[in-house]
């Protein structure tokens, strides 16, 4: 009886601290680079201007799941397809991550002449080769956020062009 009670409780208090809603919603997804967009909305991303810096925007809400995982992909269009769309960086926002998980974050990334992307600092992380999907330059594609708690994950794309 007491241990019914106790593996009652237990199994409560999970239910209850993992939040009631598991739904995830991306409520922002920009991509900031410092030239104006194009016409067609298109951010231009340029290796010759401000080293290929472009700055990453968004706010999640996690709807109390304490926290979500923050991946970013380059894709020929806007459906996330991680067979085929380069992974590029990617965040832990939680009490313990490199971003908060209720608030509205940034990051700063590269695109080099070299046809690689990161994100961070240079010199301390990984960076990709998105030479496998950059056949040629201007290129229009998207850059894709996939947002993942425990028990939900979803996507927001914005139009870039690689110059």
């Amino acid at each position: 009886m007491i241990k019914n009670f106790l593996l009652t409780t237990l199994l409560s208090l999970i239910i209850v601290s993992c939040g009631s809603d598991n739904e995830i919603d991306i409520n922002e997804f920009d991509v900031s680079v410092s030239v104006d967009d194009l016409e067609d909305g298109r951010a231009p991303i340029d290796p010759a201007i401000n080293d290929g810096r472009f700055d990453l925007i968004w706010k999640v809400d996690d709807n109390g799941a304490f926290g979500y995982t923050a991946n970013f992909f380059l894709s020929v269009n806007s459906n996330l397809d991680t067979s085929n769309d380069i992974l590029f960086g990617f965040v832990d926002c939680d009490a313990f991550g490199s971003c908060d998980h209720d608030t509205r974050n940034d990051e700063e990334c590269y695109f080099t002449n070299d046809l690689v992307m990161f994100c961070g600092d240079e010199d301390d992380t990984t960076q990709y080769d998105v030479d496998e999907i950059v056949d040629s330059l201007p290129m229009d594609a998207y850059i894709i956020i996939e947002a993942c708690t425990t028990f939900d994950c979803t996507t927001e794309a914005h139009r870039i062009r690689l110059l």
